[in-house]
């Protein structure tokens, strides 16, 4: 066999190869965007997928080709027997070994362990292996191998045609991709009318800290001292002590703080980063921004980012969210600036994350251990602070959403160590090694979680430092005597019970109580006398964009499920209710499709209960908070009654909300 011929057999082989590899993907993944995206919607995302997956494979041919042909040159030299085909038959093997080691996941490491070798002697015995079985087959191999590479190339010539006939017609399609651009929103119907007819509305500046806690501060009990500035800074503000997250992770709570809708009416539950809502109107910046706020975002979570709530627009300042991330020095730091920037160019994260696993874009080996936060708050403050000192422009309302304290934790010095055991579980990949986030773990575990806790809450403690330092150059800056400063989080993180992390069906108050604290500037004469006030009643994450919008002389428009807190700080009281949590992330957003696989927590005075839907093993939970508030006692069985009637606040408000009865059984 010539290596011209063999070079045209490879690349159409490895054409065809990735190509069904590709459709064996888009089968699978599409079954999950189904449920929030449509055909057509996609459709351009995963034509440029295609393209852009094709395009490695073909690369890697050539150089597979080149490796052998190199090698056809120069053994023969060496060895007078060896022969293009055998070359060509070892190197076959290998690759074929190796794609067995990727599909069944065999670690080399793992299997040398097991059997007492070193992993490299493991790779030189396959290597001798391999080539005594070419070697010993090698008159098999000169008089078989030219005819089974014809016969192959024989019969994949159909499906090199199929997979031609798409690959063309999928450049047109990816072309949408780079097209795809923002709307500017019309909010002529919303209603909202300005109540306050001067300048001097107050400046609003909101900071939502990711994954934080109430339990985890010591300003709410917390038994370590992981927040002291913000405990000392909350006595002179409005705290809540019993504030609830719509929802137990980023997507669905942080829309809910920009909307003041839960999650079953935004339907926001899904993984926004990668396919992100278009043009959602009803939202709380773009009532402010019309009615003569600038407003501004500084958000480092994509998954927070007003770009993937589809609110983009709604900002006069929006910066993307890689654009406060901290990045290694060198190559490593390159390629990821690379993907972010491929990202904004392509306009589709859905086929840029796709090829970043492409197995012949290895990108993981690039990726070397730190004990840096990519994330530092100090970033998004500074952007903010900068920007703010440019543009004078007032009143103004600012989101600052932070990742930290976030998973991994990553707490620099002098905070690691603070609290214990400062050389383990230091670095991100000794926390990725654990392998304990996002999962659950039996009490043999439990030593090891409280050591990562330890570096949790030194996270924290650092996140608490680094606010104390920005509000003090934020009080050199602008203002402060006519600037609100309200701090929250989208929700909590669950270092207990059995799981480290959030989402999933677990809505228990580690994951859903969050705080709130509203600093509220002692020269304010309307609410003179409200700081250092505790509320100690529940409110929710909904509440917080009607407040926002009272505070700034906006009415609130109809389409907000929430309320205003500022009667609170008036000493006047509110009418109880119910308070929501909920997990939907396993149910269709595109389509009139029930909710099936959910949970759903109901807090009514001083007792919860959890609803869980198409969780096997799951069943309902009823605690009194009062007495109970580790939710260690599920009293489900023995208060019938009060059960009963939790299950019909659950039952009446999602059948209002979804405009669907549903019947929740016992």
């Amino acid at each position: 066999m010539t290596a011209k011929n063999f070079l045209f057999i490879l690349l159409r082989a490895f054409f065809v190869l990735f190509s069904l590899q590709y459709l064996k993907d888009v089968f699978y993944k599409w079954d999950g965007y189904s449920f929030y995206i449509r055909f057509s919607e996609i459709l351009p995302d995963f034509s440029l997928a295609f393209i852009l997956w094709t395009i490695p494979g073909i690369i890697f041919a050539f150089i597979f080709w080149f490796i052998i042909y190199v090698f056809s040159k120069i053994l023969p030299g060496i060895i007078k027997a060896v022969r293009f085909e055998h070359i060509i038959v070892w190197f076959i093997i290998v690759a074929s070994l190796l794609v067995v080691k990727r599909i069944f996941n065999i670690s080399l490491g793992d299997l040398g362990n097991s059997i007492g070798i070193n992993r490299f002697i493991i790779l030189i015995v396959g290597g001798i292996l391999v080539t005594a079985i070419v070697w010993f087959g090698r008159k098999l191999v000169e008089r078989y191998t030219e005819k089974i590479l014809s016969k192959i190339n024989d019969l994949i010539t159909p499906l090199v045609w199929i997979f031609t006939f798409l690959f063309i017609l999928a450049v047109p399609f990816s072309v949408f991709t780079f097209t795809r651009g923002t709307a500017e929103a019309d909010y002529a119907s919303s209603g909202a009318q300005v109540v306050l007819s001067n300048d001097k509305r107050p400046n609003i500046i909101f900071v939502s800290m990711d994954a934080l806690g109430a339990r985890d501060m010591q300003l709410y009990g917390y038994s370590r001292p992981t927040t002291p500035f913000i405990a000392e800074w909350a006595k002179n503000a409005l705290m809540f002590k019993r504030a609830y997250s719509s929802s137990n992770w980023t997507p669905p709570a942080t829309m809910t703080m920009m909307t003041g809708q839960r999650p079953w009416i935004h339907k926001n539950w899904h993984l926004t980063y990668l396919y992100p809502f278009r043009h959602y109107e009803q939202n709380l910046p773009g009532l402010l921004k019309d009615n003569g706020y600038a407003t501004y975002a500084f958000v480092q979570n994509f998954n927070a980012h007003p770009d993937t709530h589809g609110i983009e627009y709604a900002f006069l300042a929006n910066d993307k969210y890689f654009t406060f991330l901290y990045r290694p020095p060198g190559f490593e730091g390159r390629i990821y600036r690379f993907i972010n920037y491929f990202e904004e160019m392509t306009k589709s994260r859905i086929a840029v994350s796709w090829v970043i696993k492409h197995p012949l874009l290895p990108i993981w080996i690039f990726q070397s251990d730190t004990d840096k936060t990519t994330t530092p708050p100090e970033m998004t403050y500074n952007k903010f602070l900068e920007h703010i000192s440019k543009n004078q422009r007032q009143p103004f309302f600012a989101w600052l959403h932070l990742e930290i304290p976030h998973y991994p934790f990553l707490p620099p010095k002098p905070y690691l160590g603070m609290f214990g055991d400062g050389d383990k579980f230091n670095t991100e990949q000794k926390q990725l090694e654990l392998n304990l986030f996002g999962g659950s773990y039996g009490t043999e575990r439990q030593k090891e979680v409280d050591i990562l806790k330890k570096r949790q809450d030194e996270y924290i403690l650092y996140a608490d430092q680094q606010f104390k330092l920005f509000l003090l150059r934020l009080a050199k800056t602008i203002d402060m005597s006519n600037t609100i400063v309200i701090l929250s989080s989208d929700h909590g993180t669950s270092m207990s019970r059995g799981y480290v992390g959030h989402g999933n069906y677990r809505l228990y108050e580690n994951a859903t109580n969050i705080p709130l604290i509203i600093k509220i500037p002692d020269s304010n004469k309307q609410y003179e006398g409200i700081n250092g006030k505790v509320i100690d009643i529940p409110v929710e994450q909904i509440d917080i964009a009607p407040t926002i919008l009272e505070l700034a002389g906006v009415c609130m428009p109809k389409w907000m499920e929430g309320r205003s807190l500022l009667p609170l700080l008036e000493g006047k009281s509110l009418e109880a209710r119910p308070i929501f949590s909920m997990e939907l992330g396993r149910n269709r957003v595109i389509g009139n499709h029930p909710l099936t696989k959910y949970s759903i927590a109901v807090w009514d005075g001083d007792y919860k209960l959890i609803y869980y839907s198409g969780w096997e093993g799951k069943k309902t939970e009823l605690f009194d908070l009062s007495s109970d508030p580790g939710e260690t006692e599920n009293i489900f069985k023995k208060t019938p009654e009060i059960a009963k009637r939790l299950l019909k606040l659950i039952e009446r408000n999602l059948s209002h909300a979804t405009k669907r009865e549903y019947t929740l059984s016992e």
